[in-house]
This record gives structure tokens, sequence and C-alpha cells, in this order.
């Protein structure tokens, strides 16, 4: 019975190959299917639906407009055209590149599999997001928060000069923007928004917690070099349930989920033998 759905498919992608290939040169104008060609490559209006369901919602709403559904359509036609001479020269037989989209295709094939194992059956509803808010209150009402900004450098001997040069009244917002290896929070002079005490790590959470509006942290060794932090404001803050419920059902969602995951993995572990090398790892 498998074979023959197999066989089947096989028998149609042929039959759909061919119908293609037989009008492949043909006028696209009369075509209720064919939004444009690009070479041997159609791009139809099932196609341009589906790319259009994978963008985000307010370029959705673009799409539906003329000039705005021709500028995106001529978007996927530069791009047929960038991919088709990208093929032609060879660029996706590199091994770096192979490597790339073998590692994407394990994370997408990884992700249904947990879809399909366990995501289904784990819900999280507005009673039960209700129930943790009240359960919490220290979580969501009169909740201390700090804002923070960080540099960061490679090593403790830039982290010591990050801190010489404070002591001679440099910004700290101008050494996190011209020395901070943190791209994204040096464009913003190093903020990096609000914090709770939680969600702080936890080697660096009562020392940075404990910190005075302006005063500076020592640098503390992280995963991606040494952080210096400075406190620029404090705050008690309120949320009512309607502004937190989605978070709070992302967060809980979020539990199950490692806790269905960590039972699945085990599983998997008595099935199959796995080996680490300790040595070789330290």
């Amino acid at each position: 019975m498998h074979n023959s759905g197999r066989i089947a498919h096989i028998t149609f992608a042929l039959a759909a190959a061919l119908a293609l290939a037989a009008c492949g040169k043909g006028d696209i104008s009369k075509s209720s299917q064919v939004l444009a060609r690009v070479g041997d490559k159609e791009i139809t209006t099932t196609y341009f639906d589906r790319q259009i369901a994978n963008l985000p919602e307010s370029v959705q709403k673009l799409s539906a407009q003329g000039e705005g559904k021709k500028a995106i359509l001529d978007a996927f036609v530069n791009r047929e055209l960038l991919y088709a001479d990208a093929l032609r020269k060879k660029v996706d037989k590199g091994a770096e590149l192979q490597q790339k989209i073998e590692d994407m295709r394990k994370e997408m094939v990884i992700n249904t599999y947990l879809q399909n194992e366990i995501g289904g059956r784990i819900k999280v509803d507005d009673k039960e997001a209700e129930s943790f808010y009240t359960a919490n209150p220290a979580e969501f009402r009169n909740r201390e928060e700090i804002r923070i900004s960080q540099i960061v450098v490679p090593d403790q001997a830039t982290a010591e000069e990050m801190l010489r040069k404070l002591s001679i009244r440099r910004e700290f917002g101008d050494l996190a923007q011209n020395y901070s290896t943190d791209k994204a929070s040096a464009a913003r002079r190093g903020d990096v928004g609000w914090f709770t005490r939680k969600r702080l790590p936890e080697n660096v959470r009562d020392t940075v917690f404990g910190l005075k509006v302006g005063e500076v942290s020592k640098p503390f060794k992280m995963a991606d070099g040494y952080e210096i932090y400075r406190i620029t404001d404090r705050r008690a803050i309120s949320y009512p349930f309607k502004k937190v419920k989605e978070v709070i059902k992302a967060q809980l969602y979020n539990d199950k989920l490692q806790k269905e995951l960590k039972i699945l993995v085990n599983g998997l572990k008595k099935e199959t033998k796995v080996q680490v090398n300790e040595a070789l790892l330290k």
C-alpha cells in the first residue's frame, strides 16, 4: 500500500513536469495560473500566495494592493534571476554552503517532528494563565526593574581598559558605541532594556541588581567575552493581566514543551547508545 502510493505520487509528479514542459514556451498572458515566467521557472498564483503567507503581516497587506502586489512579484522575479545565475556558477556546490543547508534542513525537520510528537498536545488556556498571574504577584505587581546598558569586549585586558576610560569620565555610551563587540546594543549606545532580578544570569544577578542608578559594575566573564554593566534607570511597575496574558501563555507553553522534550529525549537515549568523549571535551 505504501509503495503504490509512492508510485502514484511519482507518476503524478512526472505528469505535472511533462505538462509544464509542454507549455513552457507558450504565452502566459492567457494563463489563469502563471503570474510570471523567468527562463523555465514559472511563478504561479499558488506559489505566490504561499510565499506571501510566510511574509510579515504588514507586507501581506501591501500585497493585496495593485502596486504592492506588482512590487512583491518583481522581488520574486529578481530572486529567481539571482538564484538561476548562482546555480549556473555552481555556488550551491560549495562545501560550506552545503553544510549550512544541511544544518537548516536538520532544524526544520526537527521542528516539524517536535510539533508532530508533542506540540499538538500542549495547551495553555486563559484560565491557566490567570491562575499563574494571581499566584505570582511579585512578577506582575510593583515589579522592580532596572534598565541596563552594557559594553562587551573580548578579553579581560580590554575590559580593564574600559574601566580606566570610565574613571577619567569617558561616556559609557560612547565607549559602548565604539568598542562593544555586541553590535546590536552598541548601535543603541549599550542599552539592552529593562530587566527583573530573575531575568539576569545568576552569576551577575545580586551584584548588578544592587547597583544604584549611574553605577558601573566590575567586568563579568560571559560566553561572548567580558561584560560591563551600567544601571541607567529603576522603576516599580504593575502590569494588568490583559497586558501580560499572551506573555504568560507563551512562558507556560515553553515550560510544558521543555518538560515534554526532556521526557522524549530521555526515552530516545534508552533506545540509542550515546557516548561522549569527556577527555576530549575538556
